[in-house]
């Protein structure tokens, strides 16, 4: 280590954070935008380039780029600057030891104000540069920076000196220095100030003035080492808020999530601190404050939180997680599902939509209508869409894309609720009252539908049906209803909703397998039976669907196991599997279906269970379809 053929500076704590987070930063920024683009690295106070500690030697930022755009063999230009020829001279011979002189290197002997406006002068269409202004005093001019900032790809990692700034504010010789730092006069209206007050409000009018020139503007601060007193803030200016978003994360990693570089004061404070979750708390509580009643996209949040509030962009992602779980947002996931399995996409990425207090909707001229479905008589379908994802193929689904209600499947996925649904049946109820035996919710849509990624009913779906069903009730009108959701226990209150009320569930399988494949994001189908079993053990009337029962070439069931379930309800409805290319394959399919209507008939006979086998099926008979009507 004696015999290097290069000098060292003492390496001081708050340069190797500085170094660190530089690193961190820098690398990530190669790896995105070396992708497509050539790239510039402008190291603007280089200093001698390697410092000494404890006999162990660390390289300087303009070393640690160049290694950086070695490592990830990207195309680049360095720019070093700095007014020492010694220490230009003392970073060529680390670079030539550290095997990096193959690199494109340019070394600048100049001021650099100077340097780099001629450099903007002479360059008109700038590729994608870093700037790392790390300058002894504070000799910089704020018109710079602008000139700088004015290429949407550049990016600045500066030093702003707190510490000699204050100390020589009030001497009348730095005042035209000042003005160029700041770009303005107003600095003089601090002068007044002390302590606290004076930096808050230094830091806070220097902020301001970047944020003029820079989207995102993202202080740090550092302490002195050993001391409560600021040193300097390492401001980053960017356009863009994904490179906002990663750097205060590079903050975070190596000041314990505080944004401020603390030393060893920042490690014993950690001990008795609770960051973590009181952080995703108070994030919760910023959000639904700032964002209540409207509907943001990810990328608007983090755009608009990530530099003027304490919250990461990974903090940011959990406060709304904790929200969803908790039923107070809704998030719409585009797309809902991973690529490659299919499963239901837990995390949220910048184009997702979270829905706060409210629910996405669209608005129908009608609502009630008389349906041609042979057992039903009026229906709703107050939601359009269905997370259920079923793949019989859905009819519903089919129709919708046919007369262009929704695009596509994924489309479909994202389950919209009718707005005015309740003001449509204040106008309808009295129009078509006299004509309605019952209204079946629903046919189209699922009135309480589940949402398997938090494992429970989607919130706004279950409150809207509950209404219209007590709307209804409240009429005298009997309601159906039929889910591959789960039932709120609350239908059980006699005060709210009718007893003459019949609900139903759809089972037409207990294979798992078959459930991922056919109906992959509806509720399990215990939980399914053992909600409905709740309300028929409260004495209300409860049916199941068997429709559309699948094939055995598309699972092999046995029917009497299901059946063997579904004891307890008072009507089962059976029919066969169409429109699927498999089951229509079935080469004994009219038999089959022949042999389990028998089974389903007979089951229900043997246990005073009334039936309809649906049209198309055999045994089917028009005697039958009045199973829901009053007094069957």
């Amino acid at each position: 280590m004696n015999n290097l053929p290069f000098e060292t500076w003492p390496y001081k704590a708050q340069t190797e954070f500085k170094h660190k987070v530089f690193q961190e930063y820098f690398n990530v920024w190669v790896k995105i935008l070396g992708r497509y683009h050539r790239l510039n690295y402008m190291d603007c106070f280089a200093g001698c380039g390697a410092y000494k500690k404890n006999q162990t030697i660390h390289f300087g930022s303009p070393i640690i780029a160049a290694e950086i755009i070695k490592k990830n063999d990207k195309t680049a230009t360095l720019v070093i600057i700095d007014t020492e020829k010694k220490d230009l001279d003392n970073i060529k011979k680390i670079l030539d030891y550290r095997g990096l002189s193959a690199l494109k290197v340019l070394y600048v002997n100049q001021d650099f104000d100077q340097s780099i406006n001629e450099i903007l002068d002479e360059i008109k269409d700038l590729a994608p540069t870093f700037f790392f202004i790390d300058p002894w005093g504070y000799s910089i001019r704020y018109s710079t920076l602008k000139r700088i900032m004015n290429n949407n790809r550049s990016e600045i990692l500066l030093n702003f000196m707190f510490n000699a700034i204050n100390r020589f504010l009030s001497l009348g010789s730095v005042e035209e220095t000042t003005n160029n730092l700041f770009g303005s006069e107003e600095w003089k209206s601090i002068l007044g100030k002390k302590g606290v007050e004076r930096e808050t409000a230094l830091l806070s009018l220097y902020k301001s003035q970047l944020k003029k020139i820079a989207k995102f503007v993202l202080p740090c601060k550092v302490e002195f080492p050993g001391k409560k007193r600021t040193f300097y803030y390492l401001f980053h200016l960017t356009n863009h808020p994904k490179g906002c978003s990663i750097m205060k994360s590079c903050f975070a990693k190596y000041t314990f999530g505080r944004l401020e570089y603390l030393g060893e004061r920042g490690s014993q404070l950690r001990l008795f601190e609770a960051i973590g979750e009181t952080k995703i708390e108070d994030a919760k509580k910023h959000l639904t404050a700032k964002y209540n009643n409207s509907s943001k996209s990810f990328f608007e949040i983090i755009e608009e939180n990530i530099d003027s509030t304490k919250y990461l962009e990974n903090e940011l992602s959990n406060a709304l997680k904790k929200l969803e779980s908790q039923g107070k947002i809704h998030i719409q996931r585009f797309p809902k599902t991973t690529e490659k399995t299919k499963r239901l996409r837990s995390s949220i990425k910048e184009e997702d939509l979270i829905h706060f207090n409210k629910y996405p909707v669209v608005k129908r001229k009608s609502l009630l209508y008389k349906t041609k479905v042979e057992y039903g008589n009026f229906t709703i379908n107050h939601v359009l869409g269905c997370a259920h994802g079923c793949n019989y193929p859905c009819y519903a689904r089919m129709l919708a894309i046919k007369y262009g209600q929704i695009k596509n499947y994924e489309d479909w996925m994202h389950p919209r609720v009718v707005a005015n649904a309740l003001e449509l049946l204040d106008k309808e109820i009295p129009k078509y009252k006299k004509e309605i035996d019952f209204v079946h919710l629903s046919f189209t849509t699922d009135p309480f539908m589940y949402d398997m990624l938090n494992k429970r009913t989607y919130p706004h779906i279950k409150e809207l049906t509950l209404k219209i069903l007590e709307k209804l009730n409240s009429n005298g009108i009997k309601c159906t209803v039929l889910t591959k959701g789960l039932y709120p226990k609350v239908l059980a209150s006699n005060r709210r909703f009718s007893k003459e009320n019949e609900y139903g569930i759809t089972l037409v399988s207990l294979n798992k397998s078959f459930k991922k494949d056919y109906e992959p994001y509806s509720s399990p189908f215990d939980l399914r039976i053992d909600h409905l079993k709740y309300l028929n053990d409260k004495g209300l009337k409860t049916w199941v669907s068997i429709e559309p029962y699948p094939t055995p070439n598309i699972v092999k069931q046995d029917l009497d196991k299901i059946l063997g379930k579904i004891s307890f309800v008072d009507k089962i409805i059976f029919g066969k599997m169409n429109y699927n290319v498999h089951s229509n394959k079935f080469s004994n399919n009219k038999q089959f279906y022949k042999e389990c209507a028998e089974k389903v008939i007979n089951f229900c006979n043997e246990n005073g269970i009334k039936y309809h086998i649906k049209e198309g099926t055999p045994y089917s008979t028009d005697q039958t379809r009045i199973i829901f009507k009053e007094g069957n």
